[in-house]
C-alpha cells in the first residue's frame, strides 16, 4: 500500500510505502506534518483542515496549480484527494480511518459532554435492557414495569423518558399533598394519619365502613320521618326566615326610596309646567281691532287673552332647550320612580313571606313530637357523622398509601435514570474496564505512567489532571503528548482500525520516542509517525531493525532513509 503526495503545502513529492511503523523524519519546517495531513485527508475524506473551501488554494504548494494525495492499494482499490477543489474519490474499498485514528481529532479537544457521548458510542457505556431491568429489580421494581419503561426509552430516548418520569413524580407528589393536606416528605409519608383516624381503622375495610354508614343514615331517616314535622321542612322554614330583620330593613329602605323618587318626579313636573311656550302664538285676533292675541301662561292659575308677544329667535332656542332638558329629566325620574316602586313592592313581598315563614316555624316547633324523639335524632346524627368521619379517614389513608406506593416506584425509577444513576454506574464500570485494560496495557508497553479517563470525563496521567500537565507554550508538554498518543491508539483499537497517524512526537525525548514505538509494536497496528531530527544519521533505521521503514524529508521531497544515508556516505567519501 503506497501513498503518493504531490504539491501539498511545502511538499513537492513524497512516495511512502505504508505498513508497519513508518517514520517521517526531518528538520523543522520541512513538511513532515504536511505529509501526515495529506495522508489523513486521503484516508478520512476531511480535506479542508478548518479552511473555507474558497481558501483551500493555501493548501497547494507555491508555483503549482493543484495538489493531490493518492492512496494506492493495488488493482482497482484507491483513494484520491485533490486540492484546491477539496474533493475525494475512491475505487473499490480502500483503507479508511476515523478522524481520531488519523490524528485530526482528539478526545482531549472535546467538552465533557461530548467526551461522554463519544465514549458512550465507542465503549457502549449506555445501559442496555438487561442493565436497566436488573437495576429496577434490585430496588424492588417489578420486571414487567421495568420492561414497559424500557420499551418507552427505546421509542422516546433516555432523556425524554427520564423527563416524563420526573413530571409524573411531580404530579404524584401533588396528589399526595392534596389528600394529606401537608407538603410531601419521605418521612412524613411514614407517620402521616388523616383527621379522625383511630388505630382500629388499620384493620378495617372500606366496604364494611360504607355499610355501617348506610345503616346509620337509614336509621336517621326513619327517626326524622317519625316526627310530626319533618326536619327538612323545619330547615326550609328556618332558612326562609333567617334574614327577616334584614328583609324588613330592605322593605323600609325600598319604600323610602320610592317615596323620595315620587317627590322628585312631582317637582320635575311642576318645573316642566312652569316653562313658557316655545312657539309663536297664531290664530287668535281681537274682534274689535284685529290685533293678535294669545292665552296668558300662569302655573296653577286662570288663563286669559292678552296681546300676543313676538318671541325672538334666540329666546325661542333658549326655551326649546329648557323644555328638552326638562322633558329628559322628567323621563329619567319617571324611570327611576317606576324601578323604585317595583323594588319596594318586591322587598315588601319578601318581608311578608319571611313573616309567614317565621310564624309557621314557631308553630311547627311547638308541634314537635317529644324531647325523646329529638334526642334520638341528635344521637343518630352523631352516629352518622362518626361513621362518615371513619370512612373518610380510611379512604384518605388508602388513597395516600396508594399514591405513596406509586411515588416510591417513581422515585426509585428517577434515581436509576438520573445522570448520577445507572448511566454513571455503567460508565464507571466500563471506564474501569477500559482504564484497566487497553489503556494500562499501552502504558505498560511504553513504560509510561497510567493514563485514565475519570467518571467526570476528566483525563489524568499518573493521577494528575491533563490540564495541569501543560508547559509554558502552546505546544503539548511531553506528558500531555503521552496522554494524547495513548488515548488516540486506544480509541483507534476500539474503533477497529489497524493504523494511526501520529504527529508531533518530537516533544518526546529519546526514551519517550522509544516507548512510543514499543507501544505501537505491542498493538500490531500500522502507524505513520512524524518526528523532528537534526540530521538523517540520527534517525532510527526501522527497516534495519525489522520494525518498518523511515523517510527523510528535505527541500520538500521525501526519500527512504536508507537512500539518504547511502548518498551522504558517498558524498563524504568523495
Amino acid at each position: 500500500m503506497q501513498i503518493k503526495i504531490r504539491d501539498f503545502q511545502v511538499i513537492e513529492r513524497a512516495d511512502l510505502l505504508l505498513g508497519g511503523l513508518v517514520l517521517v523524519a526531518g528538520k523543522n519546517a520541512q513538511g513532515k506534518s504536511s505529509v501526515l495531513k495529506a495522508t489523513a485527508a486521503a484516508l478520512t475524506g476531511q480535506l479542508q483542515f478548518g479552511l473555507a473551501k474558497k481558501d483551500a488554494k493555501a493548501l497547494v504548494r507555491n508555483g503549482a496549480s493543484t495538489a493531490a494525495a493518492t492512496l494506492d492499494q493495488g488493482v482497482e482499490t484507491s483513494a484520491v484527494a485533490v486540492w484546491p477543489k477539496c474533493e475525494r474519490s475512491t475505487t473499490g474499498q480502500p483503507l479508511s480511518l476515523s478522524p481520531i485514528a488519523a490524528g485530526l481529532e482528539s478526545l482531549l479537544d472535546l467538552s465533557a459532554k461530548d467526551r461522554a457521548k463519544l465514549l458512550g458510542d465507542l465503549l457502549k457505556t449506555d445501559p442496555d435492557r438487561d442493565d436497566f431491568v436488573s437495576a429496577c429489580i434490585d430496588v424492588g421494581i417489578a420486571e414487567e414495569v421495568a420492561a414497559k419503561v424500557w420499551g418507552d426509552i427505546e421509542v422516546k430516548g433516555w432523556d425524554a423518558k427520564a423527563a416524563d418520569i420526573a413530571d409524573k413524580g411531580t404530579r404524584l407528589k401533588g396528589q399526595w399533598e392534596a389528600v394529606a393536606g401537608v407538603k410531601f416528605g419521605s418521612e412524613k409519608v411514614k407517620v402521616w394519619r388523616p383527621g379522625g383516624w383511630t388505630e382500629d381503622l388499620a384493620d378495617a375495610a372500606a366496604n364494611d365502613l360504607s355499610a355501617e354508614l348506610g345503616e346509620a343514615k337509614q336509621a336517621l331517616e326513619r327517626a326524622i320521618a317519625a316526627q310530626a314535622v319533618g326536619q327538612a321542612e323545619l330547615d326550609r322554614l328556618a332558612a326562609a326566615c333567617a334574614e327577616i330583620d334584614e328583609l324588613k330593613e330592605r322593605s323600609i329602605e325600598a319604600r323610602t326610596v320610592a317615596t323620595r323618587t315620587a317627590s322628585q318626579l312631582g317637582d320635575a313636573r311642576k318645573e316642566r309646567d312652569s316653562l313658557p311656550p316655545a312657539a309663536q302664538a297664531v290664530g287668535l285676533t281681537c274682534p274689535c281691532c284685529d290685533a293678535p292675541l294669545q292665552l296668558s301662561h300662569h302655573l296653577g292659575g286662570n288663563q286669559h287673552l292678552v296681546k300676543a308677544e313676538v318671541i325672538g329667535a334666540d329666546e325661542l332656542k333658549r326655551r326649546r332647550d329648557a323644555i328638552a332638558s326638562a322633558d329628559g329629566k322628567l323621563s329619567r325620574l319617571k324611570g327611576e320612580h317606576d324601578a323604585a316602586e317595583r323594588a319596594a313592592t318586591t322587598a315588601q313581598i319578601a318581608y311578608q313571606d319571611a313573616q309567614k315563614a317565621e310564624a309557621q316555624l314557631a308553630e311547627a316547633r311547638g308541634k314537635a313530637t317529644s324531647a325523646t324523639a329529638g334526642n334520638d335524632v341528635a344521637t343518630l346524627r352523631t352516629r352518622v357523622a362518626t361513621a362518615e368521619t371513619r370512612l373518610k379517614a380510611l379512604t384518605a389513608k388508602d388513597e395516600a398509601d396508594r399514591v405513596a406506593k406509586l411515588l416510591t416506584v417513581n422515585l426509585a425509577m428517577q434515581a436509576i435514570m438520573a445522570p448520577t444513576g445507572l448511566k454513571k454506574t455503567k460508565l464507571i464500570k466500563v471506564l474501569d474496564t477500559f482504564n484497566g485494560g487497553p489503556l494500562r496495557s499501552l502504558c505498560e508497553a511504553t513504560g509510561w505512567r497510567d493514563v485514565r479517563i475519570e467518571a467526570d470525563m476528566g483525563v489524568t496521567y499518573d493521577g494528575r489532571p491533563y490540564e495541569q500537565l501543560a508547559g509554558l507554550g502552546p505546544q503539548l508538554s511531553s506528558d500531555q503528548y503521552r496522554v494524547y498518543a495513548t488515548l488516540q491508539v486506544a480509541l483507534a483499537q476500539v474503533q477497529g482500525y489497524g493504523m494511526v497517524i501520529l504527529d508531533g512526537a518530537d516533544v518526546l525525548d529519546q526514551k519517550g520516542r522509544g516507548g512510543l514505538l514499543k507501544m505501537l509494536r505491542s498493538t500490531g497496528m500500522g502507524a505513520l509517525i512524524g518526528m523532528t531530527f537534526s540530521a538523517a544519521d540520527v534517525v532510527p533505521d526501522l527497516e534495519a531493525r525489522g520494525m518498518g521503514r523511515a523517510y527523510w524529508i528535505d527541500g520538500g521531497i521525501a526519500r527512504p532513509l536508507g537512500e539518504v544515508l547511502v548518498a551522504k556516505s558517498r558524498k563524504e567519501a568523495a
